[in-house]
């Protein structure tokens, strides 16, 4: 029993090294399946700011980190490679993210606009979003579409709101408050 208990170990070592799974670390697999289940659109956002606020979160919020193509997508030439710089420094830059209102804050508020809307400034872009939006305007890629969103109490207009949500190169990102890009 011996001599075989050595071969065996040494099969199921070598079975295990040539998985193609095994080469994918876990939380890299968990995170991409977990960005692959919003699809493109308001129902894609509405499911992932639910999303955003359950138990596991954080680790959602990890699926929205831009990479070097999605910042070009997003941002004209001349800003896209500042808000990359920008953004590493200031929130991709290790530390825990979470994206939550408090428990009462079971409503969820949702405003979205395309880049196209936010450039001209029209009279919805101004009631619900950031001013800073108005500087940041020209510098977006047209035809997207950037979200906002609040979780507020029942009936309540006021809570914890979020904005730059959008979905480029086939995911979603998240580039909140892009005009400071502009003050740096």
């Amino acid at each position: 029993m011996k001599r075989l208990a050595l071969p065996m170990a040494l099969l199921v070592l070598a079975l295990t090294a040539c998985d193609p799974a095994a080469d994918t670390p876990a939380p890299a697999a968990s995170i991409t399946a977990k960005a692959a289940a919003f699809p493109k659109g308001e129902t894609g956002a509405k499911a992932l700011m639910e999303a955003l606020r359950a138990a596991d979160g954080a680790e959602t919020v990890k699926t929205l980190q831009p990479k070097a193509a999605d910042y070009a997508a997003v941002f004209t030439d001349e800003l896209a490679s500042k808000a990359e710089s920008f953004y590493k420094t200031k929130l991709w830059n290790g530390e825990k993210v979470e994206l939550a209102g408090s428990a009462s804050q079971t409503d969820l508020k949702l405003y979205q606009a395309t880049t196209d809307d936010i450039r001209k400034w029209t009279p919805a872009v101004e009631r619900d979003f950031p001013g800073g939006y108005k500087k940041l305007g020209t510098h977006l890629r047209p035809g997207l579409t950037v979200y906002r969103w609040k979780y507020t109490e029942p009936g309540e207009d006021t809570g914890r709101a979020y904005e730059g949500l959008v979905y480029v190169n086939d995911h979603w990102i998240w580039v909140p408050k892009a005009w400071e890009i502009l003050e740096q």
